[in-house]
């Protein structure tokens, strides 16, 4: 019985993949901290004009950002799966412009979409919808261009529908949040109001929604409200609040939501999991200018259930220490509302009218961070509470693992081979052409009862023959549907060329996706009827793997074929993946023993294995195949086994048509066999 993957599998897989995706798009978050960097650097210098430039590219950047990741995920998830991005990221992009136009979710400087947890979901649904699908690339070449074209064009029309329907679904939760919103009467000038206004922004943050644009409406009148306060204190008109939007920023938001510099520095001082280490340095320059999006997403925090308690607690925990020491007198209240982006300990100095109190103040808040943030964190990466043999087992796992940074380099060079490989079968599909060859399939007592199994090869455009390796392309690719039909094709179109009256039939080896494919009977009898010829003519075979997963396709595919009149034949038994029990399952007319078993027969126990084998036609009624037969004295051992059938080189290798044909026509009954000397 198939055992269902566990959760923590699921969410060990999403937590690596999100880290990776979010790595990969690190250099435009770093660009964009540079060129606030440079721009604060340059207003410090007295440089406006040119600070105002690098200003600008750090709101394109950060407009593009969505986009971006929309993109680089739906790359990641499609080929994983080994599904072409290409013919994702139209769905991608698709889904996602039209959910955020439709819902406003678009930044309001450029028009771009702007929400980050839509792209990923976004993403996550197109390819998902493309991998179940199971979307190629379109060849005008090909035989089946038009119908697959067709396929394709209903595919994105129904998934336009589902967008449509996705788009109702995020417009009805908004609206659903915004009574809510409606609802939440929150004043962050009170203590009450503080912690209730922090604690909704936590939760929001760590699901992945914008807590400050859900509560616009509140941060706006928290603004108006400080500016007021400001300009009657400075007026001397009255006291100067604690609370304000200026305190928030400075003090509640330290590294980005969540403190997320306590997070960081935590993870600097304990972790022992070098992905994790390398992930805070490269988060660093990110979160020195309060954007924590790298932490939120690629430890995550965002829907990690170990690290929200935290993520949430720490800065109300924040917000009661700071309210307390100024309250208290200890340190001066906030006079001036810092630019969010101002790095920690400045904003602190800045923001209480330039003393190191406030410095101090944020430290103590970053400590304390820190040793909420450290239980938690280890609890996550799995090393509290253990012994110390547990621990330095763990240290050894670790030292034998590729490093974060490791595994992103090893996913993209998949990407890279992938890519190698879609361009590989695109220029075959393009350029020379694929041709078959054919085995001859001998009886020991009738020579004149005869058949063949057909092998594809690739003839490229300077006429040099290869042979069949190029099929693990097509498997890399999840295309072999598409190889197994084209060769389905060229088979039926090469025996028009035979003489069908000395030619029992003639095999075509078919893969796992293909056999357990709903339409493959339909395919075949299209086919057999488009050439005008006899189901009986037509032999498929299947390998042993094939079968493992016992698909139900398969066993229904099987008998549709048999009622036919085609011949159903397992190929290559006995070569690894043997299970007497799928003789019984499955009906095969042919059984035919790999060549592998022939190789033992000199030893006294790979003969009697071998004629253990030979017997199986007794029990199922199959005929029997030696495959691999390639001397005179496994010739005579096979025939000691009653088998009547062989193939292998002993007789002929695989013949272009032209040489085949003229095989089956010189076979005679009062001659011995011909024999060929063509070899691939």
């Amino acid at each position: 019985m198939r055992v269902l993957p566990s959760f923590k599998y699921y969410y060990d897989t999403y937590v690596r993949d999100i880290s990776i995706v979010f790595l990969l798009i690190l250099p435009l978050t770093i660009c964009n901290a540079m060129s606030i960097f440079v721009g604060h650097l340059l207003n410090f210098s007295n440089l406006p004009s040119a600070a105002q430039q690098f200003f600008d590219f750090s709101n394109i950047l950060i407009g593009v950002y969505p986009t971006v990741l929309c993109l680089i995920t739906t790359y990641y998830l499609s080929s994983k799966h080994s599904v072409n991005p290409m013919l994702v990221t139209p769905y991608a992009l698709a889904m996602f412009v039209t959910i955020s136009l439709a819902n406003g979710l678009v930044s309001g400087t450029n028009g771009l979409p702007n929400n980050p947890l839509v792209a990923l979901l976004t993403a996550g649904v197109a390819s998902a919808s493309c991998i179940s699908f199971r979307l190629y690339p379109l060849n005008p070449l090909r035989a089946d261009f038009v119908s697959s074209l067709y396929k394709q064009v209903a595919h994105f029309f129904g998934f336009l529908l589902l967008t449509m329907a996705f788009s109702g679904l995020t417009k009805a939760i908004i609206s659903h949040f915004d009574k809510y919103r409606d609802l939440l009467m929150i004043d962050p000038l009170t203590f009450d109001g503080g912690v209730i206004y922090l604690f909704i922004l936590g939760t929001l943050g760590s699901v992945g929604i914008n807590g400050h644009n859900f509560l616009f409406r509140v941060k706006q009148q928290l603004f108006e409200d400080t500016q007021i306060n400001l300009a009657a204190w400075e007026a001397g008109e009255a006291t100067l609040n604690i609370l304000g939007q200026g305190f928030y920023d400075a003090f509640m938001s330290i590294g980005g939501s969540g403190n997320s510099l306590s997070l960081l520095a935590c993870i600097l001082l304990f972790s022992k999991d070098r992905r994790h280490t390398a992930l805070a340095l490269s988060a660093l320059p990110l979160v020195i200018f309060n954007i924590n999006e790298l932490l939120l997403f690629g430890l995550p925090i965002v829907f990690n259930p170990i690290l929200i308690v935290p993520f949430i607690l720490v800065p109300i925990l924040s917000f009661v220490v700071v309210f307390g020491v100024m309250s208290l007198g200890w340190v001066n209240p906030v006079s001036t509302i810092v630019d969010w982006m101002t790095p920690p300990f400045l904003s602190g100095y800045i923001a209480t009218q330039e003393s190191v109190g406030g410095v101090l103040l944020q430290l103590l808040v970053v400590v304390i961070g820190i040793f909420v943030y450290r239980p938690f964190y280890l609890l996550y990466a799995g090393r509290s509470g253990v012994d110390d043999k547990a621990l330095i087992r763990s240290d050894i796992e670790n030292s034998t693992m590729k490093t974060f940074l490791g595994d992103v380099n090893s996913s993209m060079g998949g990407y890279i081979n992938m890519h190698e490989v879609s361009q590989r079968v695109s220029r075959m599909l393009n350029t020379g052409e694929f041709v078959m060859f054919y085995q001859p399939q001998v009886h020991l007592n009738n020579p004149e009862h005869l058949s063949f199994e057909s092998l594809v090869r690739y003839k490229d455009d300077s006429g040099k023959l290869h042979p069949p390796t190029f099929v693990s392309d097509f498997q890399h690719l999840g295309a072999m549907w598409h190889l197994d039909t084209m060769v389905i094709n060229l088979v039926l179109a090469d025996m028009k060329a035979f003489p069908l009256d000395k030619v029992c039939r003639i095999g075509v080896n078919v893969s796992a996706d293909t056999i357990s494919n709903p339409g493959i009977v339909d395919y075949i009898i299209d086919r057999l009827n488009h050439y005008e010829l006899q189901a009986s003519a037509l032999e498929i075979e299947i390998t042993e793997e094939a079968i493992l997963d016992e698909h139900s396709h398969i066993a229904r595919n099987i008998a549709a074929l048999q009622d036919m009149g085609v011949t159903v034949a397992i190929d290559d038994f006995g070569s690894g993946y043997a299970s007497f029990p799928h003789l019984l399952k499955f009906n095969f007319d042919k059984v035919k023993l790999d060549r592998s078993l022939l190789l033992n027969v000199q030893e006294e126990r790979g003969q009697n294995l071998y004629q253990l084998l030979a017997k199986i036609s007794e029990v199922t009624g199959c005929e029997i195949v030696a495959e691999g037969v390639e001397t005179q004295a496994e010739k005579q051992f096979v025939k000691d086994c009653d088998i009547e059938i062989c193939q292998g080189y002993y007789f002929s290798r695989p013949l272009p048509l032209e040489d085949a044909v003229v095989w089956t026509l010189s076979v005679d009954s009062d001659t011995s066999l011909p024999t060929e000397k063509v070899a691939l």
